[in-house]
């Protein structure tokens, strides 16, 4: 099968937006790889547009993150997958769930972090206990799991899917040291044995950030996926790391 997973970053503006999704790849979902591309150029356009205007981006956002936002979202994926279905003229009877994946986004400004998610995958914020010091992490999920038993988990496929969307916003203070974050679709946290080790995971790549630079990181990233998957999940993994 081809990768289901997708990961799209904007950061050529004074904001960047990392958005990763996760096509279910069952064989109820023949083309959710292409329904995971279309989730992350769907969560960039809306987001973008939203960044890019006129308005306060902040109290935009803040305004309609639990209703209007996640409906937008919605929309425009699914208007989005059935033009794709239209212009490939399949055989297959419409439904979104021919399509179906995950959505995690992340935004960060210089005033404020956004994060959406609807389904499996994760997003790590890793920060110092003590200003100064990274001998002391502080590591955790900034939108916590579903609580989904086995394999489910919501998608955008879904009637009313935007009821299942989670978001939340942190406010930056000026001058502020923001955290590094870390987001991941499930492959990756289910390729260690426990939550723990996941977050350890976490805290190593702020170490090495920071001692070994972000090239570093670049150049290795790929083959770490891959061994983790190969010893753990065996499922595709996408990944991002985020430090202002």
């Amino acid at each position: 099968m081809p990768c289901q997973d997708a990961l799209r970053i904007d950061a050529d503006r004074d904001y960047c937006i990392v958005s990763i999704s996760d096509g279910h790849g069952s064989t109820k979902c023949p083309y959710s790889d292409e329904g995971a591309k279309a989730a992350v150029d769907t969560a960039c356009a809306v987001f973008r547009s939203i960044l890019d205007s006129k308005g306060d981006p902040f109290h935009t956002i803040s305004s309609n993150k639990d209703i209007w936002l996640p409906k937008q979202i919605e929309q425009h994926w699914k208007n989005a997958v059935q033009e794709i279905h239209k212009k490939q003229a399949r055989e297959d009877m419409f439904s979104y769930e021919l399509y179906g994946a995950t959505l995690l986004t992340l935004i960060a400004t210089g005033d404020f972090v956004f994060a959406l998610q609807v389904g499996d995958g994760d997003i790590l914020s890793i920060e110092a206990a003590e200003e100064g010091s990274d001998e002391t992490l502080r590591v955790d999920w900034v939108i916590p799991a579903d609580g989904q038993l086995g394999p489910e988990t919501n998608s955008l496929c879904q009637d009313d899917c935007w009821q299942y969307m989670k978001t939340r916003l942190i406010p930056l203070a000026p001058e502020a040291t923001a955290p590094m974050f870390f987001m991941s679709t499930d492959g990756y946290a289910n390729s260690f044995s426990n939550d723990q080790g996941f977050k350890q995971a976490g805290a190593d790549f702020y170490r090495l950030w920071h001692d070994e630079g972000p090239a570093y990181i670049e150049d290795n990233l790929d083959g770490w996926l891959m061994e983790s998957s190969a010893q753990g999940s065996g499922d595709d993994i996408a990944a991002a790391l985020l430090i202002s």
